[in-house]
């Protein structure tokens, strides 16, 4: 299989500030890795790029921006549990207001690990390790559904549903499903805007089907492959 992943952003330069330590200086080796990282993101290398973003955050373990995008890229690598760590760091840690925090919030709702209207925030008082204390944040904009079928073509089989944003500053946002050719597919709470979708035959490494789909918020679309 070459590539399992759940819905979100490599090559973000969003202007979350993290809440300490500060950015790292420019020019430092936290920066170069962080650049370096976008770079192999952009040319769709998640795994080399998540070496570098995990090289970085062990450099500024607290920022935020670093974690977004360690966490994107292990969400285009099926690392599931992996992403969920990093993206509830983001929303614990991050401003809540934030693209970052947003983009990795939606993401968690979308793969069922967060709940709408619940946030996460870092306790004045909390011991290191402790899990973060559930706090009321503001309701973000509705999302949107894509909803459809991929029709059947031969023997039935394996393929993932990657829907990726392509909004130049969310070009990593992503949304995957897996299931079996001829089921019906569902992404909830998708993010307002528009999405390429790739199914790929995952058991004989081929593309399928290669569309553009526009979600809007709070609307469903619907969207059958044949």
């Amino acid at each position: 299989m070459r590539r399992l992943a759940i819905v979100l952003s490599l090559a973000l330069l969003l202007g979350c500030q993290s809440p300490t330590p500060g950015p790292a200086p420019v020019g430092s080796l936290t920066v170069r890795l962080k650049a370096e990282g976008d770079a192999l993101a952009a040319r769709g290398d998640y795994e080399a790029a998540a070496v570098k973003y995990q090289q970085a955050a062990n450099q500024e373990p607290e920022d935020v921006r670093i974690r977004f995008a360690l966490g994107s890229a292990l969400s285009h690598l099926g690392r599931r549990e992996e992403t969920v760590e990093q993206f509830r760091f983001v929303v614990a840690r991050g401003k809540p207001d934030s693209a970052e925090v947003q983009a990795a919030r939606r993401w968690l709702i979308a793969a069922g690990e967060l709940t709408e209207g619940v946030t996460f925030a870092p306790s004045a008082i909390a011991q290191p390790g402790a899990p973060p204390a559930a706090t009321a944040a503001t309701p973000p904009v509705p999302g949107g559904k894509v909803r459809g079928r991929a029709e059947a073509r031969g023997q039935p089989r394996e393929i993932t549903i990657v829907m990726s944003n392509q909004d130049e500053a969310k070009r990593d946002m992503a949304f995957t499903k897996t299931l079996k050719l001829g089921e019906a597919f569902s992404f909830d709470d998708v993010p307002p805007g528009t999405y390429r979708l790739l199914v790929e035959d995952t058991e004989n490494d081929s593309q399928l089907w290669d569309v553009e789909v526009t979600v809007a918020s709070g609307k469903e679309t619907v969207l059958d492959l044949k």
